[in-house]
């Protein structure tokens, strides 16, 4: 099988060859090992492709680069490491009760692809050559709301509901249904939703709050994605237990979440077969901590768990800098 054909048979449950291969690295990661990574990734060729454009944050050098810069939204960030994502200090928004004179940053979109286009399609075009399931875009419209309000004043509004948090809702959502006309353009397999929506134990708002908030925007985006034929694919990082149900409502193909820090044998139990796990193996106690016997184990307990008709399981995980080469290859080799 090529690799697009084994991605596309783990999202249908239709027998892969074996599981996918996808994964992620921090920069610094890829500053910290260099050319030993490049050469251990050359065997080991990641089956997916996932590609950043014009308005994501990681197409520009600067979110992961030390110091302090303001964004295109108006927020200011702080950087503390080279190679590392950084925190916004200063919002956009400071006062919801702006909102009706706020627009998101639609002129600059527009000269940003006018710029790029060309460049992510050469992308596109190398991913394709190479056999790859292709990724695009970085959907993020409840991480987009932390970042022009701040995260503690959205979760105020959140607990408050007033009328200007939907009019900021709806306004974000309508940039992400522009910013996709670029994207469902491209020939590209996928569509990527970058999103944060757990604690280390637990959601970060009621799951009534999410399905009464935030569920009619996914609705709309994810619709808008499938009337194009493209896979959705969601990212979340923390405790989600309670959303697995909602994306498989919503019609998400496969999804991107910390398995073990919730109850993988009732996660496999309720919802294997009916949407794709993407990954990912213990990034906070086993991938920097322990050792590639260990790595192995995981990956043959979540083939066990979460797979149907060899499918249903994309070989993903994240490689933060605190990861050893070792482990970094016993990620390549644990899913074959």
């Amino acid at each position: 099988m090529t690799s697009r054909e084994r991605v596309l048979a783990a999202l249908n449950f239709d027998s892969p060859d074996k599981i996918p291969l996808n994964l992620w690295f921090h920069q610094a990661t890829r500053q910290r090992y260099g050319e030993k990574l490049s050469e251990l990734l050359q065997r080991y060729p990641n089956d997916i492709d996932l590609i950043a454009g014009p308005g994501d944050r990681n197409f520009y050098s600067r979110s992961t680069t030390a110091g302090r810069y303001t964004d295109n939204w108006g927020s200011s960030w702080l950087v503390l490491a080279d190679g590392m994502v950084g925190e916004v200090k200063e919002p956009a928004m400071k006062d919801l009760a702006d909102v009706n004179d706020w627009s998101p940053p639609y002129t600059w979109l527009v000269s940003e692809w006018g710029t790029n286009d060309t460049l992510v399609e050469e992308r596109i075009r190398e991913s394709r050559q190479n056999g790859r399931f292709v990724i695009g875009a970085k959907v993020e419209p409840f991480q987009r709301m932390q970042f022009v309000r701040g995260t503690e004043n959205l979760f105020i509004d959140i607990g408050l509901k007033e009328k200007g948090l939907f009019i900021f809702r709806d306004k974000i959502t309508e940039y992400f249904e522009h910013y996709l006309d670029y994207w469902l353009d491209k020939d590209v397999d996928g569509i990527f939703f970058t999103e944060d929506w757990g604690s280390q134990i637990s959601l970060l708002i009621s799951p009534r709050d999410f399905v009464d908030i935030f569920k009619p925007v996914y609705k709309r985006l994810i619709d808008k994605i499938k009337s194009k034929g493209k896979y959705v694919f969601f990212h979340s990082d923390g405790y989600v237990y309670d959303l697995y149900r909602e994306w498989i409502d919503l019609g998400v193909d496969a999804v991107n979440s910390q398995l073990w820090i919730m109850n993988i044998d009732e996660i496999g139990r309720n919802y294997k077969g009916k949407i794709c796990f993407w990954g990912e193996i213990d990034r906070q106690n086993v991938l920097a901590f322990q050792g590639p016997e260990v790595i192995r184990q995981c990956a043959a307990r979540m083939k066990n768990l979460l797979t149907v008709n060899g499918g249903g399981l994309i070989g993903q995980s994240v490689a933060g800098v605190d990861v050893s080469l070792e482990n970094i290859e016993a990620l390549c080799r644990c899913w074959s």
